[in-house]
């Protein structure tokens, strides 16, 4: 494992006896597939004991430590495929240094990436992403974790018995940057979905997207950088994703029009490919872009749905979170059952989709309003402050 470097794939097949074979029995219940920020498997075994439980066809897991200091030298991902009896791999995003400037809870040594697991037979392939809005190589070591490599996606094509290939992907983007840097890997994702789409039309789409560049993190030039920090008050960064990203479809145009205009002159303007990729080929996640929160920190004062669980051509049966009180890890485990489904679902989630994209809207300027009216309110209680007082001391004047 010494060896393995960013950009490069580590695979792990663990499964008791044989793969079960193409013409084996069918699934009898909806496919069970999990999104979980294992946040670098500080509390290994009760992430296993919650995966354990779940018996999931299918995992998608970001944050996956191998042989780093700050989590016992071990190999998680090993770990996890035996104790589990999966099969599975492992991008490796980044090699993390041993440095003196690192505590012994950030300690390095190893190397660390998202993976994803089945009980099913997967071909692996490593999606570079085009956009590094951060660069670790050169700043890691003013956050105090020093490090090499970029940010990259795991997809994996997963043979289901008597069913379709599902096409997964796991998703780690960068956090150190604002929606802005968080758009380019988002489009980078959305570019790769849309050309696998034909051959591979049943997609998961799962990741840590790292959207919260709203609330208490606004104000931080760390986590969220450039002008659409303030564009973007009034709602969360995952509701400016959805009403200017995720509801703009090839039915709208081949160029998202929406995400232009939200580049005035004096902003960081999105390019032209990027206007051209931001055009959603048909994603659906069923969790509520508001109330689902997916991580919560610093008292409460930093909270998002971080964790997002896109499917395509595949209806969701039931979904629901686990480790609702962070327990396990910093970030909530998403799990949904899935059934394959005909074309025609996409046409349903998008029309799920627009409908959400335009309550938040109404619910926004709702906000918008009612913040303009307390301001006012307040101001002319203030005149009329000034006015009496001024009232009051010309009387005792004369």
């Amino acid at each position: 494992m010494d060896s393995a470097l960013p950009g490069q794939l580590v695979t792990y097949d663990c499964r008791a006896g044989a793969a079960p074979p193409p013409d084996g029995a069918e699934i009898p219940r909806p496919l069970r597939v999990v999104q979980w920020n294992i946040e670098r498997g500080y509390r290994l075994e009760a992430v296993l004991a919650v995966l354990k439980e779940l018996d999931a066809d299918i995992l998608c897991l970001q944050e996956i430590d191998i042989g780093n200091g700050r989590s016992g030298g071990q190999d998680h991902a090993r770990i996890i495929a035996e104790r589990l009896q999966l099969n599975g791999g492992v991008a490796i995003e980044f090699q993390e240094l041993q440095s003196p400037c690192r505590d012994a809870g950030q300690q390095g040594g190893g190397v660390h990436g998202n993976a994803i697991f089945s009980k099913f037979d997967m071909q692996f392939r490593v999606v570079d992403h085009a956009h590094q809005p951060y660069d670790w190589p050169r700043d890691g070591a003013l956050l105090r974790e020093p490090r090499l490599g970029r940010r990259c996606v795991l997809a994996a094509e997963i043979a289901v018995p008597k069913r379709p290939a599902v096409l997964a992907y796991s998703a780690h983007f960068e956090c150190f940057t604002g929606i802005v840097g968080r758009v380019g890997q988002l489009c980078d994702l959305l570019q790769d979905s849309r050309e696998q789409a034909a051959a591979l039309p049943h997609q998961l789409v799962f990741g840590d997207f790292n959207t919260f560049a709203h609330s208490l993190a606004r104000l931080s030039p760390n986590y969220a950088q450039g002008w659409y920090r303030f564009r973007s008050l009034g709602m969360s960064e995952p509701e400016w994703w959805m009403q200017n990203i995720l509801s703009w479809y090839a039915s709208d145009g081949s160029v998202n029009q929406r995400l232009r205009a939200e580049a005035p002159a004096d902003a960081q303007a999105f390019s032209a490919a990027q206007l051209q990729a931001a055009v959603n080929p048909g994603w659906w996640d069923p969790f509520d872009t508001v109330r689902d929160i997916t991580i919560s920190n610093h008292a409460g004062w930093m909270t998002a749905k971080a964790d997002w669980a896109f499917v395509r051509q595949l209806w969701v049966v039931k979904h629901w979170m686990v480790n609702r009180d962070f327990a396990a890890s910093d970030h909530r485990c998403l799990v949904l059952e899935v059934d394959l489904a005909h074309a025609d679902v996409l046409d349903e989630h998008m029309r799920l989709t627009k409908r959400a994209a335009r309550d938040l809207a109404l619910r926004r300027r709702s906000r918008m309003w009612t913040w303009c009216s307390l301001a006012a309110a307040t101001a002319l209680s203030w005149a009329a402050l000034r006015i009496a007082r001024a009232s009051t001391s010309s009387r005792v004047l004369c």
